[in-house]
């Protein structure tokens, strides 16, 4: 009898045995495997992150840096976001050629129109209404040519209701023109590099200031807000 028992309990594997010899013993072993590999991805990559966004000294940066190395973080990659921003914005631009410097002409021949009003409401006498007038007119025959006001990029040429056709043009450090009232055969194309005096077309009518004596509607922005182009223009000695 005791022979009988002791030969039983020779022949019983043991708990470990039965595990390696059973169907869950790879799944199991592969899952271990795979939870430890993802743990030690997750603590490696948590350290890269706490290195990288470490803090940089708002000193060391500035707006118009524009960072090779994306290594610092945050702020470098803010800074070339607005670097790449700002190039956007102003699409031509000429070393000698920024806001408030230069030489500049007029666009057409002729004499003083209404003013830039500056935000002031001035009455309209085509509209019958008050309004601002955010640019200047230069009164002149129509026929008369148009011409560009500095060297530049034509952005846009467009028909519109109330300014007739319209033309323009990027002349550099952010400043742009708007010439208003041309006729529909003009003498550029959009996305044309044009010099200093290039004729753009001949003046023909603005439909909401057609009241008003036979003028050219011209206007000017600065960073995108609206400027009296005789300023910009650096022409207000001239202008007295």
């Amino acid at each position: 009898m005791d022979n009988q028992v002791e030969n039983t309990s020779e022949k019983k594997p043991s708990i470990y045995k039965r595990f390696m010899n059973s169907k869950a013993f790879y799944p199991i072993t592969l899952g271990l495997i795979a939870a430890l590999c993802v743990s030690i991805w997750a603590i490696n990559r948590s350290n890269k992150l706490m290195m990288t966004t470490s803090p940089v000294s708002q000193n060391a940066l500035t707006a118009g840096d524009y960072l090779d190395e994306p290594t610092t973080a945050v702020q470098n990659t803010t800074a070339k976001e607005t670097q790449v921003a700002k190039k956007e914005k102003t699409t031509y631009a000429y070393e000698n050629n920024k806001a408030y410097e230069g030489e500049w002409m007029l666009p057409v021949n002729g004499d003083p129109g209404k003013d830039y009003s500056a935000g002031t409401l001035v009455k309209s006498e085509t509209m019958g209404d008050y309004r601002v007038h955010n640019g200047i007119d230069i009164i002149a025959k129509k026929g008369s040519e148009v011409k560009a006001v500095n060297s530049g990029k034509v952005l846009e040429m467009y028909n519109d209701a109330f300014w007739g056709t319209v033309i323009v043009i990027d002349h550099g450090g952010e400043v742009l023109a708007k010439y208003c009232g041309l006729g529909n055969k003009t003498q550029v194309s959009q996305g044309q590099i044009v010099e200093k005096g290039t004729v753009l077309g001949t003046l023909a009518l603005v439909p909401c200031e057609q009241k008003d004596e036979s003028h050219l509607h011209f206007e000017m922005t600065v960073t995108g807000e609206v400027q009296d182009p005789i300023a910009v223009m650096n022409m207000n000695s001239k202008s007295e």
